[in-house]
């Protein structure tokens, strides 16, 4: 008698119940008093310390540039107004030790100032490579003329001590965007013309684009004019042959998660911060925080992945390590010492069970305490002696009903024996008959003198009647013939060459009786001559199953269906057979499921559920070949068979594979 103890699922419930309240109770604090408050000072923090050192990083490099152009400006008031003088000056204070970032720059005086007399007496180099260029084409009487440009305008109301950065713009002759700083020149307060250096925006763009690399995400900038100096190359492609910057409205349409924070650049005053739900490109949460840049008037924003905001959380995760671990270690001593007997009872049921099934072994599970493993190896042990009378009793029945299949087919070759045959034996009946009539009538004119005309007549007429006789018993030999060879197909595993029309037609004559009940049409295109050394009885009860699938399963509610079999040699060892109706089709869950043993979905309608599963098996086993199907609902089924022109040669004989 097996012992009462506590259930183990009293067991489980309550050590899980404890551990998750203890578990819960210490997260919940680490969350509340270390984690939580550490994340939202620490998000804070460094989004406002990473933009002002990138706006340090931005004042430093625009510094060295406006350095640069108040250097020359004041040079250029101080200097002798001598033209050769300035060309042989000026370049190497313009290319600044070969600076990638300068682009050109120019000394503009007034008219009249530089060389009495003359309007326009500007000096303008631009970088080609490592060397500065003379240009003088701003000099062109003809041409606008400088003194109307913006940047030379600005500088005439400008400070002395700083530069007047021009907006963003694209440079017509090299496709670069830049931005340009003008400083005034002036001779005893008197503003004289400028000086400008005009700067690459793409390193301005670099540090950008480095920056937000080291925070993890990505950093855009737009001018005073809400234009686009920077944006990552994967969220916006810059065309190179556009002669101007995209706006803030542009941008917005490409970038929809950017849209917030685009229209809150437009009235910015100092920063703000902004939230995204998926940005386009982290491909996840994010936050951005832009700033006012005073110096350019430029709008600078930096996005950072949300996930980036949470590394406080990885600070915390020694400290919920030790915590739990410590917890989970205690609890975890005392779960294993109350599993492992637990564990060992299971496992061992376990295997025992797997070779319950696979028949390895009758000994019977112990039971020792009444619990829930008890109860499980008690019910299997009453289980497992019912199981086996069923499945010896399922083997008989299976053997019993796979045999019935295969002789069904001998059935139908039997019904087909005796309709065609009673129409030549009846005909060699009828003749044999009336040659009889004629014959007595003949004799009752023995009695008398006959005439030659009597006896032609009677002679023709015993001549007509024993060829229609000889004739019937031909065709009677020959469909006895073709029988025979059918039914020998059928009832044995022999190997033979036989030509595949010839075998389809007499499948086709065999199930005749069937077909002319029945207002169904079989269309056959087969070439002659297609030979193949297999197992015509397999085969023959191949097309005999799909047929009568056909005729069971897809035309069950169509009043003239049609089934057409037809046969194609793709290479010069595989021959492929095609059996195709236009009936009902099946389902996904049905066509999955066909050839297996005892599916059918005419249960309990005379369906054994073994046809295909023998096909198959015919098919993949004796005849060494494989058959797919394609069917969908109310458009019909498509069974195609490849097979090798020679079939494998069969080792054993197989229960369910033999015709």
């Amino acid at each position: 008698m097996a012992k009462p103890a506590l259930m183990i699922r009293h067991q489980i419930n309550l050590g899980f119940a404890v551990v998750l309240v203890l578990a819960l109770l210490t997260i919940f604090a680490v969350l509340e008093w270390k984690v939580k408050p550490d994340l939202i000072e620490q998000r804070q923090e460094r989004i406002s310390l990473n933009q002002y050192a990138l706006i340090d990083l931005l004042d430093a490099k625009l510094g060295q540039i406006e350095l640069l152009t108040s250097t020359i400006a004041l040079k250029s008031t101080n200097l002798p107004k001598n033209e050769a003088l300035f060309r042989s000056l000026f370049p190497p204070l313009f290319n600044n030790h070969g600076d990638p970032t300068i682009a050109g720059g120019g000394i503009w005086p007034e008219p009249n100032t530089f060389t009495p007399g003359v309007e326009r007496r500007s000096f303008f180099w631009g970088r080609t490579g490592p060397e500065m260029e003379y240009y003088d084409d701003y000099n062109d009487p003809d041409g606008k003329g400088y003194h109307n440009e913006s940047w030379y305008l600005v500088g005439k109301q400008a400070p002395n001590d700083r530069c007047s950065w021009s907006n963003a713009y694209i440079d017509p002759f090299t496709k670069e965007p830049m931005i340009t700083c003008t400083v005034p020149m002036k001779e005893n307060e008197r503003f004289v013309g400028v000086a400008t250096v005009d700067m690459r925006l793409d390193g301005i763009a670099d540090i950008l684009a480095r920056y937000g690399k080291e925070n993890d995400g990505y950093v855009f900038a737009l001018d005073a004019n809400n234009k686009a100096i920077s944006f990552p190359e994967s969220a916006v492609t810059f065309n190179p042959y556009r002669n101007t910057l995209r706006t803030a409205t542009e941008l917005e349409q490409e970038l929809p998660w950017l849209q917030e924070a685009l229209q809150a650049s437009q009235s910015l005053q100092d920063s703000q911060l902004i939230t995204i739900e998926s940005d386009g490109v982290l491909n996840e949460a994010a936050y951005v925080h832009i700033i006012k840049y005073p110096q350019v008037d430029w709008v600078i924003g930096l996005v950072v992945p949300k996930s980036k905001m949470t590394a406080a959380a990885d600070s915390m995760g020694l400290f919920l390590m030790f915590a739990i671990g410590g917890l989970l270690l205690v609890v975890g001593i005392i779960a294993a010492i109350t599993a492992r007997n637990l564990l060992d009872k299971i496992q061992q049921t376990t295997t025992q069970i797997w070779e319950l099934i696979d028949g390895e072994t009758t000994q019977e599970l112990t039971v020792d305490n009444m619990n829930e493993v008890g109860e499980l190896r008690h019910a299997v042990n009453a289980y497992g002696d019912k199981l086996k009378s069923l499945l010896t009793r399922l083997e008989a029945i299976q053997d019993e009903l796979v045999q019935n299949e295969k002789l069904s087919s001998l059935g139908s070759l039997v019904a087909g024996v005796a309709h065609e045959l009673n129409t030549p034996i009846g005909n060699a009946l009828m003749s044999a008959t009336s040659i009889l009539g004629v014959k007595q009538e003949f004799v009752h004119k023995l009695e008398k003198p006959i005439t030659r005309d009597d006896l032609n007549q009677f002679l023709t007429h015993v001549d007509e009647g024993t060829r229609i006789i000889e004739r019937n018993m031909a065709r009677a030999s020959e469909l006895i013939r073709a029988f025979k060879q059918l039914a020998v197909d059928q009832t044995s595993d022999l190997r033979r060459e036989f030509d595949l029309h010839h075998l389809v037609n007499e499948v086709l004559l065999s199930l005749r009786p069937t077909l002319q009940r029945l207002p169904h049409q079989i269309d056959v295109d087969i070439p002659d001559n297609m030979q193949l050394n297999s197992y015509p009885g397999a085969l023959s009860q191949i097309l005999i199953n799909l047929i009568n699938n056909a005729l069971i399963h897809a035309f069950a509610s169509k009043e003239q269906g049609r089934i057409q079999i037809y046969a194609t040699q793709s290479s010069t060892d595989l021959v492929h057979i095609t059996v195709r109706d236009n009936g009902a089709g099946m389902s996904y869950d049905v066509r999955k499921r066909i050839f297996d043993p005892f599916f059918t979905t005419r249960l309990g309608q005379g369906g054994s559920g073994l046809g295909l599963h023998i096909t198959f098996n015919l098919v993949t086993g004796v005849l060494g070949g494989r058959i797919e199907v394609k069917s969908e609902p109310a458009r019909g089924s498509c069974f195609t068979i490849t097979l090798p022109l020679s079939a494998p040669e069969r080792v054993a004989s197989n229960s369910e594979g033999t015709p």
